[in-house]
């Protein structure tokens, strides 16, 4: 690709050159006649024209020492080479493109998402396509680095509509098609697993009894001595109260915040992490 921009401009500045040589040719010429005014108009002419040959040729000089940079593995040095490029051609969404991949390839990623989402959308279907595909992947890797279930989600799905876009504007791109399967199948594990926990989670809410009133009555009063400073007795009253009452397990959460208490009052460390839970069926955090 760089090499036809390379010789268009080329022919460009050849072409140039030559229609400045004959305006500089025929000012020289008619000069004395028409006056000094088209003389230094003609001059003006060669000087814009000169103008834009050095433009040009920094504009493919930079894109191609970009891409030499990027086959290299020197994606810091090709990153810098394609914004060089890019002070000549704002608007093109090649550059998008490159730029957005080599940003992929040092692993700044939401950069890399915002130059290639606007390279989505150029008017070249082969731009288009290649930034669908490279966008997919970094949503897909957002997706795995994500702890969050809902966003992880989310990011695979906008990763398969991207590879469902490079396929509509190319029905033969096997590559995306592979990738489209794969994060599809990943998607419905993760659907998958979501539900199984979450069935897990409803099945022991059912299992689990409401709190007998004894037990609510013996959690009211391990509340009141805890304001009065006396935990050792709170926990003491709960421990008894699970021991006895078969729906009081949910008291055992209590009874480990109220040792933790104890534990820093001591100036130990807790025994284990603290608990921050906060069982539905508690009448307060104790």
């Amino acid at each position: 690709m760089m090499t036809r921009i390379v010789e268009r401009v080329k022919w460009k500045v050849e072409s140039c050159e030559a229609r400045a040589s004959r305006k500089l040719l025929d000012a020289s010429r008619y000069g004395m006649i028409m006056g000094q005014k088209n003389f230094q108009f003609s001059i003006f002419n060669f000087t814009l024209c000169m103008a834009l040959f050095l433009v040009s040729t920094s504009f493919a000089s930079n894109w191609s020492a970009g891409d030499k940079a990027y086959a290299k593995g020197d994606y810091t040095q090709a990153l810098d080479l394609y914004y060089k490029a890019r002070t000549d051609a704002p608007d093109d969404r090649r550059l998008n493109l490159n730029i957005g991949t080599t940003l992929y390839r040092l692993q700044r990623f939401d950069e890399a998402k915002t130059e290639l989402a606007q390279a989505v959308y150029s008017a070249d279907t082969t731009v288009a396509k290649k930034a669908a595909y490279n966008l997919s992947d970094v949503n897909y890797r957002a997706g795995v680095a994500n702890q969050k279930p809902a966003e992880r989600i989310a990011a695979w799905r906008e990763a398969i509509a991207l590879l469902k876009k490079a396929v509509d504007l190319d029905p033969k791109f096997e590559n995306a098609k592979r990738n489209a399967e794969f994060i599809q199948r990943k998607l419905k594990e993760e659907l998958d697993k979501q539900k199984q926990q979450q069935d897990q989670k409803n099945q022991s809410k059912q299992d689990q009894p409401p709190l007998s009133k004894a037990a609510e009555q013996a959690l009211a009063r391990a509340r009141q001595m805890c304001e009065q400073g006396r935990f050792a007795e709170a926990k003491s009253l709960l421990e008894q109260t699970v021991q006895n009452d078969s729906t009081a397990s949910p008291l055992n959460a209590n009874v480990q915040r109220i040792q933790d208490v104890i534990d820093i009052s001591a100036g130990r460390a807790p025994t284990k992490p603290v608990n921050t839970s906060n069982n539905q069926k508690d009448l307060g955090v104790i």
